[in-house]
């Protein structure tokens, strides 16, 4: 039996997401700024730091502080995703928002143990000349808390009174723009976490090359530098069209000119960290608005999925 289309959204449900929602924000702000900062391995063992979940130094110590706070803040989102799941096995009767809840567990899960494999595979523990299994690890565990983000976002989107008002005499062409939007921003956030795991991020640029050209670096750091700033302007484009498709379509002002928000808020963000090449403050902010663009965007391009099937049936 599934839920009627024309069912009222459970606000229970919906306060719960966006309370995970905003604890998710603190945990990414948490893990972006012990990547800036390097403080990945400020302890070399995992699940607990230094064998204790209050080892000492962590209050007083800038780089144990920001890794212990991430690890604490994480196991708080992963109670919280389980409760979600708990609440959607008892309270919702869509299969499909129901499996996304599982699959969300699922995803703090592979989280929690990506995190452990870049700590325990790192060069410190098992030694060698390169590390490219902890950067590799790292790299998934920065993407993975994208899409993890995304999906709680639609959990949360399908608890909302626009989902289930969706259909209702609005176009779905903007659908396949979005789409495009999303896979565009993936792709950047992608280049995005190899250059920060695998520390091929050149901040600094020269006056005469303006912003775009990376004056710091050669080879693959300079290209993969090149290609992150280059995806990002491609990918810019991408989410104007698509809010100009919204806004042409009919949709709501605030659902298209949140994406242009978060996306000038980006681009500034993104030009911050190349002057203020020093500040982990900037980058690790970019990182987070990064997550909330991507995550508006998904969920925005879901909402415009289900207007295209609804107007199709």
């Amino acid at each position: 039996m599934t839920q009627p289309e024309s069912a009222a959204p459970d606000r229970r449900l919906f306060g719960l997401c966006l309370l995970t929602l905003a604890w998710s924000v603190l945990v990414l702000q948490a893990g972006g700024f012990t990547t800036s900062i390097q403080a990945g391995m400020a302890f070399l063992d995992w699940p607990l730091s230094n064998g204790s979940i209050n080892p000492p130094g962590w209050l007083t110590e800038i780089d144990k502080f920001a890794e212990h706070s991430h690890r604490l803040a994480a196991t708080g989102l992963g109670l919280l995703c389980v409760v979600i799941a708990v609440a959607h096995r008892l309270r919702e009767t869509r299969t499909v928002v129901r499996r996304a809840a599982y699959a969300l567990v699922g995803l703090v899960v592979l989280q929690g143990m990506l995190g452990g494999l870049r700590v325990l595979l790192d060069q410190l523990n098992i030694g060698g000349d390169g590390n490219v299994k902890a950067a590799a690890f790292a790299v998934g565990h920065a993407v993975n808390a994208q899409l993890t983000l995304a999906l709680l976002a639609f959990i949360a989107l399908a608890h909302s009174a626009a989902w289930h008002r969706a259909g209702r005499g609005e176009d779905p062409a903007p659908f396949r723009a979005g789409r495009w939007a999303a896979g565009l921003t993936l792709a950047v956030i992608v280049g995005g976490a190899v250059m920060r795991q695998g520390r091929f991020t050149a901040w600094v640029t020269s006056p005469d090359q303006g912003l775009f050209i990376p004056s710091v670096g050669d080879g693959v750091l300079w290209w993969v530098n090149l290609a992150h700033r280059g995806g990002a302007l491609l990918a810019a484009s991408a989410v104007l069209f698509f809010a100009y498709r919204l806004a042409r379509h009919g949709y709501p002002f605030l659902r298209w000119a949140s994406l242009v928000g978060l996306l000038g808020l980006q681009v500034l963000l993104g030009i911050l960290s190349l002057r203020l090449y020093d500040n982990p403050h900037v980058r690790t902010v970019h990182l987070v608005v990064g997550a909330a663009l991507f995550s508006s965007l998904c969920a925005a391009v879901a909402l415009a999925h289900r207007r295209a099937r609804t107007v199709a049936a």
